[in-house]
């Protein structure tokens, strides 16, 4: 089904171009690109499947376009085309976060390359290539040519088709998805689920997981009525589940659905662990005196708190303080619920505002909307984190119904979900979803242990028993040490063994979990720059393995670099390493070498030990089907090399195998899913001034504040901060009048005024700290020139564009020193 994700014109432009394929282009055999030519016929499908499909071993090894430039070395030009056009239909469902469309656009003009003539790609083509609709999953990004293997033998079976028969598939979805399946394309359904969703948005998931549509199905599955197949029983969920509150167009997968995605894709590792640990907490302690009654207790006095208030009573305030206080009240943090109780007595009139806003059910508010209404009441008493919003207006609705709305703390709870497989709420969530995403997780324990020996009755049973689970801190007498061992592990997060299934839930092959969120897009927008300029740098790692971004001080290299290797590694720390290089840099702390070892009896021995480029190899050679990432601080101030030795054979041959110093009878590569990304400091250095054949490796992107991506990017911090952007039009100005004297290598990066406080004495601080001691140095033995750089000349030059009010006897003065000297 379609969904809301995505830019609605561009999602429309592939869905129209995805049905124009289906009635037009293959019917007739025509084209996507040149309208009116033979491109998708018989003939040229045939001709595919001969040269690209039956030739699985040819150039094996070698990058996949290599390995289809071979393949099709003697295919004619309207073969070569229809396979372009073959990877058009592909990208067009390939969601952007998977792979951006520029890299499919060059994808595309790579094999449109290899023609005599080329086709132009006409610009909705272009457009097209974004934003895409699903993720294909790790595996089928790896083996592409088995998806489009898929699509051409789907094809080929459809295009073979009578025209009345085929016609008649495109008036009806379910046929037309079981002529698509009936296709002989071994593991190439993830192609198929995206083919027919394409075709009909309105009738299929956007979903290209059979195991991920059984999953829903099975979560779901009190929803699916009578219908006959998958597919169907999907229409039927979707359908009530948008009545019960997901909305028109939700997507399983978005961040915006949250919980959603956790709800049908357990891990079931992780999530069967915490129900046994939580039924062997239950056999273990009396849960309902222990936590239930003293909460339920406690429930009570804050009913009798809201009801006094709901009643208009004198002092209604003083029962609620009363109940917040109850000595059996360990519930509210004790310094939150100390600046609420003040608060609410000082401003008895406010704090009942708010708590109305909080208890009034009928209201026409939803849930999470009442919460968060009730959060901006109470700023003015100081509390404003999610924690401690979290944590009293979790309490406070124990007033109405306590086994429904229990108690919640922030840390306790997302340590449980981060146990669980959940993961923290999603960025920038309301303190009323992270109250709702607890009673949707306590919901799903109830309902998973409800064929346990001691189920969980309701959300305070589920909340009361992880309490206890994650407050216990000492054996309890009935647990082997084995067992505390095993519990102390799963609590820690460190991996355990299988614990024993818990009876009512089912064990399933875990689904892979596809990647919701579009890490490079996210990073974008941290970092204030567009998504194709990132789009581009991935492209160039790609393409060499490596990149340099190179520019003056102060530019944000470091902090892009940094930040985009999180999002190519998905935010794992473990798959990306930092390391700076200086003028002490040796190979063998890169690399690897003997170190010393001082052994117990004193004596020292040296042992070959990894630095962490081998460690992050090792990890990158056992784990192929993820990136990983090594950003270089500083690259020109090492002696490079020495620092890389034969290791620079290897950035330009990743497939090849070298002999290293140290261990000289093993062979040793870098492996193509790692890359590189150095920064460099032209101040420290001339870009011109490396190793000619170290330049050659390596992809180099300019960083200078007044060119390219980083123009500008000061003036848009400014404006997502909400600041007055005067600050960015000094450094234009300032850069402009600077490159004069010190050229481009040398001029101030935006990241000086990256900051909260741009007060008049902020500006001071930095220019006389950070900026004019670089030029002190830059402008050494020039002392006229550097009385211009002094920030009371500056100031002076510029008081206007900052709005600054100019003292007129330090105007003269300076203007005096600067008249002269400029």
């Amino acid at each position: 089904m379609r969904t809301d994700q995505g830019d609605p014109e561009a999602m429309a432009r592939i869905y129209d171009l995805a049905w124009d394929w289906a009635q037009r282009v293959l019917p007739q055999g025509d084209s996507i690109l040149t309208p009116g030519e033979q491109i998708w016929t018989l003939e040229n499908l045939r001709e595919l499947e001969e040269k690209f499909i039956g030739r699985p071993d040819v150039a094996l090894g070698s990058p996949f376009l290599t390995r289809v430039q071979e393949q099709l070395r003697d295919a004619s030009p309207a073969a070569v085309q229809l396979m372009v056009e073959v990877h058009v239909l592909y990208f067009w469902w390939v969601w952007e976060g998977a792979i951006s469309a520029s890299k499919k656009l060059a994808d595309l003009r790579a094999i449109l390359s290899w023609l005599p003539e080329r086709p132009p790609l006409a610009p909705e083509i272009e457009a097209s290539m974004g934003p895409g609709i699903a993720h294909p999953g790790q595996w089928a990004m790896v083996h592409r040519e088995t998806q489009l293997a898929s699509l051409v033998r789907v094809a080929t079976a459809l295009a073979s088709r009578s025209s009345a028969d085929y016609a008649g598939l495109l008036s009806s979805p379910f046929a037309f998805r079981d002529a698509v399946f009936a296709a002989p394309a071994p593991s190439g359904d993830t192609a198929k689920h995206g083919l027919i969703h394409l075709v009909f948005p309105d009738t299929f998931e956007s979903i290209v997981s059979g195991s991920h549509k059984q999953c829903i199905i099975d979560r779901f599955g009190e929803h699916t009525g009578e219908a006959p197949d998958t597919d169907a029983a999907l229409l039927q969920i979707r359908q009530e589940l948008s009545s019960a509150g997901w909305g028109e167009g939700f997507s399983y997968y978005d961040d915006i659905n949250d919980p959603l995605l956790h709800l049908w894709s357990k891990n079931t590792k992780t999530w069967g662990a915490l129900l046994h640990w939580i039924e062997r907490v239950s056999a273990t302690f009396d849960l309902e005196a222990d936590e239930r009654s003293y909460k339920l207790s406690v429930a009570a006095e804050l009913r009798g708190g809201r009801a006094a208030m709901m009643a208009g009573a004198d002092g209604w305030w003083e029962v609620l303080r009363r109940a917040m206080v109850h000595r059996e009240n360990n519930l509210f943090g004790w310094r939150h619920r100390g600046e609420f109780v003040r608060w609410m007595k000082e401003n008895p009139a406010d704090a009942e505002a708010a708590l109305r806003t909080l208890w009034e059910v009928d209201s026409g508010r939803s849930e999470p909307q009442r919460i968060d209404a009730f959060a901006a009441a109470i700023r003015p008493s100081g509390l404003t984190t999610t924690g401690s919003v979290v944590n009293l207006a979790a309490g406070l609705l124990m007033a109405s119904r306590p086994q429904y709305q229990p108690p919640l703390k922030v840390d306790l709870t997302r340590r449980l979900w981060r146990l669980a497989g959940w993961g923290n709420e999603p960025a920038n969530s309301t303190p009323g979803h992270v109250i709702v995403r607890a009673y949707a997780f306590f919901d799903e324990l109830v309902r998973d242990s409800a064929a346990a020996d001691h189920p969980l009755r309701d959300r305070l049973d589920a909340q009361s028993a992880l309490w206890a689970l994650g407050h216990l801190n000492e054996r309890p007498v009935t647990w082997t040490e084995q067992e505390w061992a095993e519990f102390t592990a799963f609590r820690g997060g460190a991996e355990t063994e299988e614990p024993e299934p818990v009876e009512g839930l089912t064990p399933e092959p875990e689904p892979v979990v596809v990647p919701s969120k579009d890490f490079v897009a996210v990073a974008a927008k941290d970092l204030h720059v567009s998504r194709g300029f990132l789009d581009t740098i991935v492209t160039l790692l790609e393409d060499k393995g490596q990149v340099v971004f190179y520019g003056p001080p102060g530019t944000g290299k470091t902090y892009l670099a940094k930040r985009l290797a999180r999002a190519i590694v998905e935010e794992e720390p473990d798959r990306m390493t930092v390391v700076q290089f200086h003028p002490a840099t040796t190979y063998e702390d890169f690399f690897e070498g003997l170190r010393p070892r001082l052994g117990e009896d004193g004596h020292i021995s040296y042992e070959l030990r990894r630095g962490p480029l081998s460690l992050l190899a090792k990890e990158a050679l056992d784990h192929p089907e993820h990136s990983y990432v090594m950003v270089i601080d500083e690259l020109n101030r090492a002696n490079l090399p020495k620092v890389l030795g034969e290791l620079l054979f290897l950035l330009e041959y990743r497939r090849e195998s070298v002999a290293t110093l140290y261990r000289p009878e093993e062979k040793f590569e870098l492996p193509e899913n790692l890359f590189f990304i150095a920064t460099m400091n032209t101040a420290d250095r001339s870009v011109a001034l490396v190793d000619a054949a170290l330049r050659r490796r390596f992809h180099f992107v300019p960083f200078f504040p007044h060119q390219g991506e980083m123009k500008g990017l000061l003036r848009r911090w400014l404006t997502d901060h909400g600041q007055a952007t005067v600050v960015a039009d000094l450094l234009d100005a300032v850069n402009e009048e600077l490159r004069g004297h010190v050229g481009d290598h040398l001029v101030i990066g935006p990241s000086h005024f990256m900051k909260g406080d741009l007060s008049e004495e902020a500006l001071a601080r930095i220019w006389e700290f950070n900026i004019y001691p670089t030029l002190e140095e830059l402008l050494w033995g020039r002392t006229d020139e550097l009385k211009v750089w002094q920030w009371t000349a500056v100031r002076h030059r510029y008081a206007t564009l900052l709005h600054l009010p100019v003292d007129d006897a330090v105007s003269v003065a300076v203007a005096a020193v600067t008249d002269a000297e400029l």
